[in-house]
């Protein structure tokens, strides 16, 4: 058993939920790129129930933001672990368009296209200078993979709403046919 199968196993025991997202919800989605932890969307409400399953698996947190918390992996391990709060009804919507992981029951589900696009350009309106490559890369690629176009609802939408105008006018520009 994979930690991540460990992970959702307890969290499961433990009655608390998790989503996938990040690089693990890209590569679903149709990107293939490598990253080096795994991102989990849970309930803020479940915070401290997550740290303690967590901390009892080996881990230890690396930093602490008030929407982040992130862990350093186990002894061996090479994934770090990184968790993003919602309130309740964020993780609702979340959890009620998720897509059955690929990899099987055992693994999290998946955040949906259209969130895991509305969290891509959440992070790039409102992240730090270092992620915003990786992140304009990452909704390039799949809109790319996908064959979304930008000026076409839902998408349009999403952009305008959780990005900017200037990124919506770059993925147009990006994602123009040839």
């Amino acid at each position: 058993m994979s930690l991540l199968e460990t992970i959702v196993a307890r969290a499961g025991e433990k009655k608390i939920q998790c989503l996938l997202a990040g690089g693990h919800a890209v590569i679903v989605h149709g990107y293939q790129r490598s990253t080096f932890d795994v991102d989990l969307v849970v309930r803020r409400a479940d915070r401290d129930a997550w740290v303690e399953l967590l901390t009892v698996l080996g881990f230890t947190t690396f930093h602490e933001g008030p929407t982040f918390l992130q862990f350093n992996p186990p002894s061996g391990e090479s994934s770090a672990l990184d968790l993003m709060f919602t309130n309740e009804q964020t993780f609702a919507k979340l959890h009620t368009d998720a897509v059955p992981n690929p990899l099987g029951p055992t693994q999290p589900p998946v955040v949906s296209l259209r969130h895991l696009v509305a969290m891509k350009c959440h992070a790039i309106r409102h992240g730090h200078a270092g992620r915003v490559v990786r992140d304009a890369d990452d909704l390039i690629h799949l809109f790319l993979a996908n064959r979304l176009d930008p000026s076409e609802t839902p998408w349009r939408d999403v952009v305008a709403e959780f990005g900017t105008a200037e990124l919506h006018e770059k993925l147009k520009h990006a994602c123009k046919p040839d």
